[in-house]
C-alpha cells in the first residue's frame, strides 16, 4: 500500500512534471537550437557526442527535481511518522525500502521521458547520427541514481528535522539541484581534476549517463571530447558507494525521528 500511495503521489506531483520534465525539455530546445550553431557540420562524433553531454546534463537536472519533491514529502509526513514508528507496526527499514523502490521507478520514467526528448529535438537539428548508443544501459544508471538522489534528499530533510528545525526546510530542500547545477556546469566547461569528479556522485550520475547515450570514453571536460577520459568502473563505484553509505544513514536517522508540526515552516 504505501509503495503504490508514493509511487502514486509521485506520478501526479504537478511540480515534478512541470520542473522535472517541462522546464527540462524547455533547456534541450535551447541545447538543440541554439547553443549547437557553432558545431562543425557533417562530424557524427562530435554530434553525438555533444547530444549525450546535453542529455547527461539534463537528466541530472531532472532527477534533482525528483529529490525536491522526495525532500518535501518527507517533511509533510514527518509528524505521523514518528508516531507510526512507534505505536504502528511501521518500520523504518520497511517504510525506506517501499520509498526507495518508489523513486528507482520515478528515476527511471524521468531518464526514459528525458532520452526521448534529447533524441527527438536533437535528431531534428543535427540528424539521424546522433541517436543513443545503448539506450538500454540508461536504465539501470537512471534506477541507480533515483534512489540516490531519494537517499540523499531524505538525510538532508532528516538532519533539517531531527537537528535544525523546519524554518529552513525551503533551502534545504533545494540543495540536491543546486548542487546538480553546479557540478552539471563545471564539468561541461571546465577541466576539474579527476580525484573530485570520481568523488562527486552528482558527477558519475552525469558521467555515467553520457556513455550510455554516447558509447564513448567520458571525457573530462564533456563539451571538448578530445580532453583526457575518465574510467566508468570508478565513477560507478562511486555512485554506488554513495547510495549505500547515505541508505544507511537514512535508515539510522529515521528510527530517531522527531514529530515536527508543518506550522514549524511558517516563515512570519
Amino acid at each position: 500500500m504505501l509503495f503504490t500511495h508514493y509511487s502514486k503521489t509521485l506520478l501526479t506531483n504537478r511540480a515534478l512534471w512541470g520542473w522535472g520534465v517541462l522546464f527540462m525539455v524547455f533547456w534541450l530546445i535551447i541545447g538543440g537550437f541554439v547553443e549547437s550553431t557553432g558545431l562543425p557540420k557533417g562530424n557524427h562524433m562530435v554530434a553525438l557526442s555533444y547530444t549525450a553531454s546535453w542529455y547527461g546534463l539534463i537528466n541530472l537536472f531532472s532527477l534533482s527535481s525528483l529529490a525536491i519533491s522526495i525532500a518535501f514529502s518527507l517533511i509533510y509526513s514527518t509528524h505521523s511518522l514518528a508516531y507510526s514508528f512507534r505505536y504502528t507496526r511501521l518500520k523504518p527499514s520497511s517504510y525506506l525500502v517501499n520509498l526507495v523502490a518508489s523513486s528507482l521507478i520515478m528515476g527511471v520514467i524521468l531518464s526514459v521521458l528525458m532520452l526521448v526528448s534529447t533524441y527527438a529535438i536533437f535528431s531534428y537539428k543535427l540528424g539521424a547520427g546522433v541517436a543513443p548508443a545503448n539506450p538500454a544501459l540508461t536504465l539501470p544508471i537512471a534506477a541507480l541514481s533515483g534512489v540516490f538522489m531519494y537517499a540523499f534528499a531524505t538525510l538532508l530533510v532528516l538532519i533539517l528535522i531531527n537537528s535544525l528545525g523546519l524554518k529552513n526546510q525551503s533551502f534545504v530542500s533545494f540543495i540536491p539541484l543546486l548542487l546538480g547545477y553546479v557540478f552539471g556546469f563545471l564539468q561541461l566547461f571546465l577541466s576539474l581534476p579527476s580525484l573530485v569528479i570520481y568523488a562527486s556522485p552528482l558527477s558519475a550520475i552525469q558521467d555515467l549517463l553520457y556513455y550510455a547515450y554516447s558509447g564513448q570514453p567520458v571525457p573530462s571536460v564533456l563539451s571538448n571530447p578530445s580532453s583526457q577520459t575518465l574510467r566508468t568502473p570508478y565513477l560507478t563505484v562511486s555512485l554506488v558507494a554513495w547510495t549505500l553509505v547515505l541508505l544507511v544513514a537514512d535508515s539510522i536517522m529515521l528510527r530517531k525521528i522527531k514529530p515536527r508540526s508543518i506550522e514549524e515552516a511558517r516563515q512570519i
